[in-house]
């Protein structure tokens, strides 16, 4: 099969990866699903069947930096090793009648690796040893897809679209009364502990990620000694024996990202704590 481009976002950069068919390594295309307006079904209130993917319909200018990359993919050069620790997303394209189709897979960041393996080289028929390789596992999974010719970007889960481009996060719900009513509800969550009287007057914003999070619950109630390590490890002050306590705003944001594992150590040089997507540096408590 002929080779393809695979260009990748880490940071504020964008950069050519590699060079690859991807036949049996990432059957980038998504064909033969139902499509459901995300929008028309209340932003977040419809649960996909097998088959099915959301789309939102869009404009050019809500791909952004990416279809410039597009047009003009002399602007990306080729991957640094540092880069590589940073990279967010791989991303194929195809120009089909003047038109893009871009097809991204969302890198999460406890995947990039970096550390000393010992390998088999068939060709000196011994081991060697590789020192401070970065490992990368590629998914055989696309996690947005848009076509500019149909103006839509089509996606299954509302957090990975949200996280690779910001600002379509107008389009999720504001939480409801009834989002609110589970968000306080100790005795289905007995992990939370919310102490926020006013939640009806938080910023759009809040209400938007309370949604989110409320969504994401009967996951973390089923696995909450993972998320409560988890939470152990990079927010201490946040847990209170087995209960997230959420006492004002800014809590809300400080459970997003354990809900949505939006924290991480690099693994090489200066251990930094980083926040994904903004690779904000926190300070270690």
């Amino acid at each position: 099969m002929a080779k393809v481009n695979v260009y990748g976002k880490a940071g504020n950069n964008f950069y050519k990866v590699t060079e690859h068919s991807l036949d049996g390594v990432w059957d980038y295309k998504l064909e033969g699903y139902d499509e459901i307006d995300f929008v028309e079904q209340g932003g977040g209130n419809y649960v996909l069947g097998e088959n099915e993917i959301f789309f939102i319909k869009t404009k050019d200018e809500y791909i952004g930096e990416y279809l410039d990359r597009m047009k003009h993919t002399d602007n990306c050069n080729s991957i640094t090793k540092n880069a590589l620790k940073k990279v967010e997303t791989l991303y194929v394209f195809e120009k089909i009648k003047d038109k893009f189709h871009l097809y991204i897979q969302r890198i999460m960041p406890s995947a990039r690796v970096e550390k000393t393996y010992l390998s088999f080289n068939p060709d000196i028929k011994f081991a060697h040893i590789e020192t401070n390789k970065i490992n990368i596992p590629i998914c055989n999974h696309t996690h947005l897809y848009w076509n500019q010719e149909e103006q839509k970007i089509y996606f299954a889960k509302f957090s990975d679209l949200e996280l690779v481009f910001p600002s379509f996060s107008k389009y999720y719900r504001e939480a409801t009364e009834k989002d609110i009513q589970l968000f306080k509800n100790n005795e289905k969550y007995p992990f939370l502990k919310v102490q926020i009287s006013d939640i009806e007057s938080l910023s759009k914003r809040k209400l938007k990620t309370i949604a989110m999070i409320v969504d994401e619950l009967e996951k973390v109630k089923n696995k909450f000694e993972e998320y409560k390590n988890y939470a152990l490890k990079y927010k201490q002050d946040f847990i209170k024996g087995d209960k997230f306590e959420i006492n004002n705003a800014k809590d809300i944001d400080h459970l997003a990202d354990i809900v949505f594992r939006k924290i991480y150590t690099t693994e090489a040089g200066d251990e930094e704590i980083r926040v994904a997507n903004s690779y904000k540096t926190i300070p270690n408590k």
